[in-house]
């Protein structure tokens, strides 16, 4: 039973994703009181096509399934329909999938329905466009993560690089990274930090 709603909000916080602490810059009065807590992106959520198909490139990435909701139109909560989000129909079967990662700070929920296939409105599928989004995963072991994708036939836009960027503190911090399309066109961006 699905008992939380989803937003469209969710999905346009994409990019702040798994695996990272998210602070905003908060005003100075903001920051020195007591009661101020930090916000995070608790979940991002992505309409998929065929949910197996996701499941299983979201597990070779590494990540892990925590929860695994069916729901039809006749269960209490019913199937987020059109009174909820804008579809194109409505649909009798919905399937929510939550993927964590290992220490369970930030998910990934996979959504899917029956009917009919949701049309893309991003036209080019090998572009990436406004509304889009980039997954971001952060992996122990980036060349295992890469292998395993690449065994399942995956489309990758970068193959494994190096980088370098400055953290919030202005402090360089440098990885490795690449760039990868899940089985719907979504752009993920798989990334393994170095030690300090």
């Amino acid at each position: 039973m699905l008992k939380q709603r989803l937003t469209l909000a969710t999905a346009v916080l994409a990019v702040a994703a798994l695996g990272t602490a998210f602070a905003p810059v908060m005003p100075a009065a903001a920051q020195t009181t007591p009661a101020a807590r930090s916000v995070g992106v608790a979940r991002l959520t992505i309409l998929v096509s065929d949910i197996d198909k996701s499941v299983d490139f979201y597990q070779r990435v590494g990540l892990i399934k925590a929860s695994d909701m069916p729901s039809t139109d006749a269960d209490q909560g019913g199937v987020f329909g059109a009174a909820d989000l804008p579809l194109t129909a409505d649909s009798k079967r919905g399937r929510l999938v939550i993927m964590q990662n290992g220490d369970g700070k930030g998910s990934l929920a996979l959504l899917s329905y029956d009917k009919p296939p949701l049309p893309s409105a991003r036209g080019n599928l090998v572009g990436l466009g406004l509304g889009d989004v980039i997954v971001g995963v952060e992996v122990p072991d980036i060349q295992v993560a890469y292998g395993r994708l690449g065994q399942i036939g995956t489309r990758f836009q970068r193959t494994v690089v190096r980088f370098s960027q400055p953290d919030s503190n202005g402090a360089m911090q440098n990885g490795q990274h690449f760039l990868a399309y899940d089985p719907d066109g979504h752009m993920v961006e798989v990334s393994q930090m170095d030690r300090r």
